[in-house]
């Protein structure tokens, strides 16, 4: 199947292979129409920056539709969600853009012109970091947005962005919070102790609990969480109860990068109705904890599922966790 690291790569196979014997026509029928033709560009990055245009965002007069568009409906090697995505790929945003932070290869980006920030997904390890300037253009594709080119890199003009001071404020405050050291049977009350106290309040909210002392609090959380743990279990998108079972599975606790294909986009303050990544949602309800633990004589970073709720979850994700044995 057809996933986001190749469907790039089979839009143009596909043009090239419906398209290609046009493709003189094409640039000089399409050429005035492309927005960066008069960039001064080393000619194959120009090159290959018209052909994205032409194939994501020109819709073409016969189809009514872009390349992009007419693959998403005539291949058969795409899922549902993908396909969804192919059709994001023509909302072309372009502008200069400045790194507020970075996480793997994943970064917070604000749109110089309208001030809006963006998650956008690196196509491959860069050196770039917050404070550079990145003239380009971006789409939207998910829960994310991805490139579709880079015209120029700089560092910014400015100091420092205030928006990049209050991000790398949330950095270090989220490490502190990950670098709790954990024990193979820590308990929620022992981890929710070390928290800081608006992470209580959020989750003493979302459980619409009416306390109000901190300890009070984290009692109250333990105990609903505990209580009506398979109605909230239920409730779980399937991306986060598979991330669940994997960690029960493997007796409760992984290393962190064993969950690299779960999304873990977590913030310092969490922001009322965003929409929670996988593993993020997890942690701000209490289910999953991401700490540091000793793994022989070393120390690494783990997500932990609270002790007092893996009989409950193995339980309540027994038909999951025996499917993935059966893998």
């Amino acid at each position: 199947m057809i996933n986001e690291d190749n469907v790039n790569q089979a839009i143009f196979d596909y043009a090239e292979k419906k398209y290609g014997k046009r493709s003189e026509e094409m640039f000089s029928r399409y050429i005035d129409e492309f927005p960066e033709k008069d960039w001064d560009l080393p000619e194959e990055l120009w090159s290959n920056n018209f052909l994205a245009w032409l194939y994501f965002e020109k819709v073409f007069p016969e189809t009514g539709m872009t390349i992009a568009e007419e693959f998403a409906k005539y291949s058969h090697d795409l899922s549902p969600e993908m396909k969804e995505n192919v059709l994001q790929m023509k909302n072309m945003i372009r502008s200069k853009f400045i790194i507020i932070s970075r996480k793997d290869l994943f970064l917070n980006m604000k749109d110089m012109k309208t001030k809006k920030v963006y998650k956008v997904k690196l196509p491959a390890p860069s050196p770039v970091s917050p404070n550079n300037m990145i003239t380009g253009r971006i789409h939207p594709f998910g829960d994310h947005y991805c490139f579709s080119s880079v015209f120029l890199i700089t560092a910014s003009p400015l100091l420092l962005d205030p928006d990049i001071l209050m991000s790398a404020y949330e950095n270090n405050g989220l490490k502190k919070i990950e670098s709790i050291t954990l024990r193979k049977d820590s308990s929620l009350h022992s981890i929710m102790n070390k928290y800081p106290a608006h992470w209580i309040d959020w989750m003493s909210k979302h459980y619409g609990l009416k306390k109000r002392l901190k300890k009070e609090k984290i009692q109250g959380i333990e105990n609903k969480i505990v209580k009506d743990l398979p109605q909230i279990v239920l409730n779980l998108p399937e991306k986060s109860k598979a991330a669940l079972a994997f960690c029960i599975k493997q007796g409760g606790f992984v290393k962190y990068g064993q969950l690299k294909c779960y999304d873990d986009d977590m913030d310092f303050f969490w922001k009322e109705g965003k929409t929670l990544s996988t593993i993020g949602l997890l942690r701000q309800i209490g289910l999953m904890v991401v700490g540091k633990m000793v793994y022989g004589e070393r120390q690494f970073k783990v997500a932990f599922v609270p002790v007092e709720i893996r009989d409950g979850l193995k339980s309540i994700l027994l038909a999951k966790i025996s499917e993935m044995e059966k893998r």
